[in-house]
């Protein structure tokens, strides 16, 4: 009978070892799991995240993150800063700042400059963020106007921090959304539809064109299935007459909407004809042909406010990682294209129960 109770015992002290085991959490968890909502999903995707001991900025814990995948364009590697006191969450880049006596506004200047190889001007706003950093805007000037770089800078001013900006308690999905942009959006199918498809795209890119050719049969096809919207984000320095274009696109979803998506349809379709006369030509024919009034038109498209609204679409953009095209955002999650697509677009079947 006591050896009953000395084994029963020792099963219950198992046990109990067992189960206290079980319960112990990785205080890391909840940063991975935020990180890996906000990040791309990829093919073959594995989310690491490891803590840095070093110094880096003021009030947060850092770590790095990396994703790997099997998809050779849609890995990445990024810094995540975690506040344990606001739960406020960075995921970006962490660039160490001069150490000098210049104002933090001088210092950032000059190194967004050296690192970009471009003349940049920077501002600090004056008044603090929790954790006392502060955001930081890096302006340009292009051929279209001032665009624009946003960041941040620690308590201490001596390291600038670019990327996203969030919450732990909330979740990055919502503010992933919130923070695009999607009002005066172009969109179609039903806005009550459980299913979101965000498109970000350039209408001079060839990949963009081969998405949209395998991704539109089955957007209308699924129209009454789900909320499709679609941004543009012209990537202006590499491609000559993508933002001529995207201004088309804006004057037409005011001039004529009913005419917008077959001008999309018609820009991807045509790339290379586009490319071997000035857009203003091709547009011009395309507008007579559509029997659009091309004053209506080029009243918008040479506006000054629609030439910032669109460098201000695309600086947001940037400011969230999204610099490469295209770009979908399914369900309020990131995912590349890459050379073929064939992960996004199965996952956009998926997320619709369509083969």
């Amino acid at each position: 009978m006591k050896k009953i109770t000395i084994l029963t015992l020792a099963s219950l002290l198992l046990c109990s070892t067992a189960f206290a085991q079980s319960k112990i959490v990785d205080p890391t968890a909840p940063l991975k799991a935020y990180a890996a909502k906000l990040l791309p999903r990829c093919p073959g995707g594995v989310l690491t995240l490891e803590p840095i001991n070093e110094p880096g900025p003021v009030g947060f814990r850092a770590y790095g993150v990396t994703l790997r995948s099997s998809d050779q364009y849609c890995g990445t590697q990024k810094f995540l800063l975690h506040s344990p006191k606001s739960n406020q969450v960075l995921i970006g880049t962490v660039i160490p700042l001069p150490a000098d006596a210049r104002p933090a506004a001088q210092r950032v200047s000059a190194k967004a400059s050296e690192l970009l190889s471009k003349k940049l001007t920077a501002s600090v706003a004056p008044f603090p963020l929790p954790d006392g950093i502060k955001a930081v805007t890096m302006s340009r000037e292009t051929e279209y106007g001032p665009f624009a770089y946003r960041g941040f800078i620690d308590s201490s001013e001596r390291f600038l921090i670019v990327g996203t900006r969030g919450n732990l308690q909330e979740d990055p999905a919502k503010a992933l959304r919130n923070a695009i942009g999607t009002a005066g959006a172009a969109r179609r199918g039903n806005a009550a539809a459980k299913v979101e498809i965000i498109e970000l795209s350039d209408f001079q890119c060839p990949t963009c064109a081969r998405a949209h050719e395998k991704i539109e049969p089955i957007i209308q096809k699924n129209l009454s299935k789900l909320n499709y919207i679609r941004i543009d984000l012209p990537l202006f320095e590499h491609h000559e007459w993508a933002l001529p274009a995207t201004l088309a696109a804006r004057a037409i979803q005011k001039v004529a909407p009913n005419k917008y998506w077959s001008y999309v349809d018609t820009v991807f379709k045509h790339q290379e004809q586009i490319g071997k006369q000035t857009f203003a030509k091709w547009f011009a024919n395309w507008l007579e042909d559509n029997d659009v009034d091309p004053a209506a038109i080029s009243k918008i498209t040479s506006s000054k406010a629609e030439r910032t609204a669109v460098l201000e679409q695309v600086s947001r953009a940037f400011d969230l990682g999204v610099n490469s095209t295209p770009t979908f955002i399914v369900n309020g999650q990131i995912m590349g294209f890459g050379p073929e697509g064939t992960f996004t677009i199965d996952s956009i079947k998926s997320a619709l129960g369509s083969k």
